[in-house]
């Protein structure tokens, strides 16, 4: 029996840190923290982040519009880029926040939230702004 087709967009957690009891932060450690979860929210939700800038610096890579912001504390990636799995050509799209070695010293500093939507679902998605 084939699957049904999936045409809803997956719901994103309200907030990357959801449950976490954040007041064991200084303020400052807080607010990295608070503006990077708005920002993934917002890339999830397929609009601009809030508080994180273009990275200028950064190189404009040719891969259907992958760009590069810089917030307090962390590094955004929202990765948009062009790909094929087997017949289903779209994108793969979604927020990358790194927070900055000084802020999240582990092995992973990393969160993520990145999916594969057709042609049809990203216009839906970005034309949500």
């Amino acid at each position: 029996m084939p699957s049904p087709a999936i045409t809803a967009f997956p719901t994103a957690s309200s907030h990357p840190f959801e449950g976490v009891d954040l007041s064991l932060l200084a303020p400052e450690e807080r607010r990295t923290i608070n503006e990077a979860a708005r920002d993934f929210q917002d890339v999830v939700a397929g609009k601009a982040p809030t508080f994180a800038k273009i990275d200028e610096d950064m190189p404009l890579p040719a891969d259907g519009g992958t760009t590069f912001y810089v917030g307090r504390g962390y590094s955004l990636t929202i990765v948009r880029s062009l790909s094929s799995f087997g017949k289903l050509n779209g994108f793969v799209y979604g927020p990358i926040i790194t927070f900055d070695s000084a802020f999240a010293p582990g092995n992973v500093r990393q969160i993520t939230n990145t999916r594969f939507y057709t042609l049809e679902q990203m216009r839906d998605l970005l034309g949500r702004q």
